[in-house]
């Protein structure tokens, strides 16, 4: 079996007493232990905080070549392609705070994102990822449980999926929910939410 490297994105500001945390580790142990993957590269978005998007950063995103001051910007976003085009596996995981992803998750997205380096047009103008064919794994956890939310309310997933397919590449996205953190006698059992990995 050829075995494939893991880019581990953490987000959450909880550090060691995150669950989100927990259960994307417990994800990459899985995958470690039926020796899919080898290589993994962990990237913790609450110790190296992507720049979020200002007014130079856009011109930067859209000049090409930029100038030595524009790729000094991209510094990040080039670090953030990089990590996604050398992984055949990619965990991210998020809390939910407020019914959406972390902040800095957001900010990690809007540095992959790029024309003409993750995605471009053809010359009908039909949109297509140029990163394709990775694999992808959500960890999300949260305080409530899906099935009492209102229908429609389930804004991480659907997010991501919908910006990797549109503007990154071909994927095949999993997500797995760690849900009930609040509630009273909470006990998170891993390795029954990651039976079906």
């Amino acid at each position: 079996m050829t075995k494939k490297t893991a880019l581990h994105i953490i987000s959450s500001a909880r550090g060691n007493g995150s669950y989100s945390r927990a259960l994307s580790s417990a994800i990459i142990n899985k995958l470690i232990s039926s020796q899919e993957i080898d290589t993994v590269v962990e990237r913790d978005l609450t110790k190296e905080t992507p720049p979020f998007i200002k007014e130079d950063l856009v011109g930067a995103f859209y000049t090409n070549p930029g100038s030595v001051e524009q790729q000094q910007l991209l510094k990040y976003a080039d670090t953030v392609v990089s990590d996604v085009s050398n992984a055949d596996i990619i965990v991210i995981g998020t809390p939910m705070y407020n019914l959406g992803m972390s902040a800095v998750l957001k900010a990690w997205i809007d540095q992959l994102v790029r024309y003409g380096v993750t995605y471009g047009y053809d010359g009908d103008g039909v949109r297509s990822g140029l990163l394709n064919g990775k694999k992808i794994y959500l960890a999300i956890a949260s305080g409530g449980r899906l099935a009492d939310w209102p229908n429609g309310h389930e804004f991480i997933a659907s997010h991501i999926e919908a910006v990797i397919r549109a503007y990154v590449g071909l994927a095949e996205i999993h997500t797995f929910r760690v849900e009930g953190t609040v509630m009273p006698g909470f006990e998170p059992d891993y390795q029954k939410i990651l039976a079906h990995l």
